[in-house]
């Protein structure tokens, strides 16, 4: 029998701003009781990869865990793999915070283990075919990426029991195929499955190797797996067999397996990643026809395995296309990154510039910049660390560059790259981003005190995966056994989760502009089945600056049924720029003419967005000083009438937003809440509040209407 090598390598990672006690679960349940039973087997090696925000918290938490760790480091049974520290996409930021990001997990390694890694993963195995160059000037020797790549580099299913080696502008690194047959049968099949494969594909040629690469966190975290991988003993079973199948089956890591091999070949591989990240991208609508269209073709398993490798969807970077809320979070961190290393050029060691980097790289963590079968974009939570990074990370330079507490930048910039152009307001205390093609609406505003994006929403959107909540075969059940990888799973996590299903005709961001039939009701609003009579609701408004001061001009038309009225609608955004370091005011300040003959009757309606992160918490709630309001918590639905003030606060952040209007109000408040899939099947995710005063007018011809909207953010 020919000898088979088998490279058994693990990937952990948590994002950024998760939840302490997903870090201690994964701790607790994956990564300790893992290197536990590997413990037991001292003839079997494997590869690991740890991620920045892992190594922070273990820092704090289980610094025990360093010492555990080292002993396998030291013996040569655990090679440690680099990458980027905080598992940055690296097609999703410039090459030079990538580098940089690489270089400090190398200095991290140096400091804690005394050695230098080889090799490098790549977050996501998203690959474009320039990240040679990077890894190469980085001093990285190797990685590893899906057999999706090379498969659609036209190799076969054969080849891919080795390595290869790959470059750009002459730029080399050796490449490894992660076999996508072993991260469906580990842990998830019975071990004999696994073996059975290596010693088929032990016969191919000599030295061959066989890469398994997957999440730690499927060791223990996923669904069921805590049960079937330890209390079940499947690792144990497993390093067991591998042990007394020696005669022919090799566990090596990848650096042992490169000093004593030779490369099969040469490849140039295309933009990729696993297959089912390809599928996640594409458009909804194209979603559902590429999956409709695999599983006709998956019903011939002759013809689908010769299909297979030219089956493919999108690449990476569609996310920013897909979701308006990604793009945007992503322009706004290379937008800090451009600052930055301006600065960095200057003045490269300055410690509040090296913060200020660290700050931004985290706010580069991937996670929160898509969404597949973890929640991803869809949890708010890990949005909003991500803004708050890049907001620190802006504090900071601020500081750097001693602004003024009374000073302003106005900007006119296409910050988000899709051929119009944004303002940006930048103040002391807060920075605003306004969208004039879009409604002249306001869609960030970073309260710079708290270092909070309060409008860090995600609209309601279609998802291919919907389609499933109407399966007669959906579970409801909790804890699956674990003998399923989540990509087979169909759940939900609560029932009735289909009512759920309302989808945004447009982005939701704030001084929106609405005019609404006077029987609008709150369940219209919510649903989003109403009837809006303005033409510019998402549409381009003119726009002039006078100082800080913004003027934006919609001239659109008001249309109920057959009826047309040309209106004039002007909103003058006024901030006034205080020393005041914990509060931020301004003004919107509307005045409405109808420039047609005849009057009409209807609400104006200003449109309001903000996330404080739960809708369900008792410490977030609305309250006002001229009544006591029927809703109280975010996620409840309101409609309230007679109130000159409102305020929503926020005592576990210390945060409260209030309004006051110039005349007495109708305020319609409702959640946006989305349905998202997650590794524990389909589940319902606040996302944030919707708020839309309505003030009941008759428009007469040529009569200027009036409205003032006062706007205080302030640290409480």
């Amino acid at each position: 029998m020919k000898s088979m090598n088998l490279i058994f390598a693990l990937h952990s990672h948590q994002p950024v701003g998760n939840f302490d006690f997903v870090f201690e679960e994964a701790y607790q349940k994956a990564y300790l009781p893992f290197l536990k039973v590997l413990k037991d087997f001292g003839d079997i090696s494997i590869t690991l990869h740890i991620t920045g925000p892992i190594w922070d918290w273990l820092d704090v938490q289980h610094p025990e865990f360093y010492d555990f760790l080292g002993e396998f480091v030291e013996g040569g049974q655990i090679e440690l793999m680099g990458g980027a520290f905080y598992e940055p996409l690296i097609c999703a930021i410039p090459e030079e915070d990538a580098l940089n990001q690489v270089f400090y997990m190398q200095e991290f390694f140096h400091k804690r283990f005394g050695i230098k890694p080889r090799g490098m993963w790549i977050a996501e195995r998203v690959w474009e075919p320039y990240f040679p160059k990077i890894l190469s000037k980085a001093g990285i020797e190797y990685t590893a990426l899906d057999d999706t790549h090379f498969l659609s580099a036209g190799l076969d299913h054969n080849d891919l029991f080795g390595y290869y080696l790959t470059e750009h502008e002459g730029f080399v690194v050796k490449v490894f195929p992660i076999l996508e047959k072993l991260r469906y049968t580990i842990p998830f099949r019975p071990i004999m499955e696994t073996i059975e494969f290596l010693k088929e594909k032990s016969y191919l040629y000599s030295n061959v190797c066989a890469v398994f690469h997957d999440d730690g966190e499927k060791f223990g975290i996923w669904p069921g797996t805590y049960h079937s991988v330890y209390e079940e003993k499947w690792l144990y079973n497993f390093f067991e067999t591998v042990s007394n199948e020696k005669n022919w089956l090799n566990s090596v890591t990848y650096s042992e397996y490169l000093d004593n091999n030779s490369p099969l070949g040469k490849v140039y591989l295309p933009c990729a990643s696993y297959h089912e990240m390809m599928e996640w991208v594409l458009p909804t609508r194209s979603q559902k026809e590429y999956l409709k269209l695999k599983k006709e073709f998956q019903n011939n398993s002759e013809i689908w395995e010769k299909i297979s490798r030219y089956f493919k969807g999108g690449f990476w970077r569609g996310f920013l296309s897909k979701y308006e809320e990604s793009n945007n979070m992503q322009k706004r961190m290379l937008k800090t990154s451009r600052r930055l290393n301006e600065l960095l050029a200057k003045d490269s060691e300055n410690i509040l510039l090296k913060e200020a980097q660290k700050k931004l790289f985290q706010g580069q963590c991937n996670c929160a910049y898509w969404h597949g079968v973890f929640g991803g974009l869809y949890l708010n939570h890990l949005r909003t660390a991500v803004y708050n990074n890049i907001i620190e990370s802006d504090k900071l330079l601020d500081k750097y560059q001693e602004i003024k507490p009374d000073s302003y930048s106005l900007t006119e910039i296409d910050f988000n790259c899709d051929g119009k152009k944004e303002i940006i307001l930048e103040t002391h205390q807060a920075n605003f981003f306004f969208s004039p093609e879009d409604g002249g609406t306001l869609f960030e505003l970073d309260y710079k005190p708290k270092s909070f994006n309060c409008m860090n929403l995600l609209s309601r959107r279609e998802e291919a995966y919907h389609e499933d909540l109407f399966r007669k075969d959906i579970s409801h059940v909790v804890e699956e056994k674990g003998h399923k990888s989540i990509h087979e799973l169909v759940k939900a996590k609560e029932k009735g989760l289909e009512k759920y299903l309302i989808y945004d005709s447009y982005l939701r961001s704030s001084m929106r502009d609405h005019f609404l039939p006077l029987n609008v009701s709150i369940e219209d609003l919510t649903k989003n089945t109403y009837i809006n009579w303005w033409s510019l609701k998402n549409g381009v408004y003119d726009y002039h600056f006078k100082q800080a001061d913004i003027s934006f001009i919609g001239k659109g038309v008001v249309s109920i049924g057959h009826l047309e009225w040309d209106v004039t609608l002007i909103k003058d955004f006024v901030p006034y720029i205080l020393k005041n370091e914990n509060t931020i005011t301004f003004d919107v300040k509307y005045r409405i003419r109808n420039d047609s003959p005849g009057e009409f009757e209807g609400y104006f309606g200003s449109e309001w967005c903000f996330n404080l992160l739960t809708g369900s918490a008792d410490d977030r709630f609305f309250y006002s000083r001229d009544k006591i309001l029927n809703m109280r918590k975010l996620g409840d639905i309101g409609d309230e009438t007679g109130l000159n003030h409102i305020s929503i606060r926020d005592e576990w952040q210390g945060l409260e937003i209030e309004f006051i209007f110039s005349d007495e109000v109708r305020v319609f408040n409702f959640p946006i809440e989305t349905v998202s899939q997650s590794e524990n099947g389909q589940e319902r995710v606040y996302q944030g509040n919707v708020i839309i005063p309505c003030w009941k007018k008759i428009f007469y011809p040529g009569v200027n209407i009036e409205i003032n909207i006062n706007v205080s953010i302030k640290t409480i």
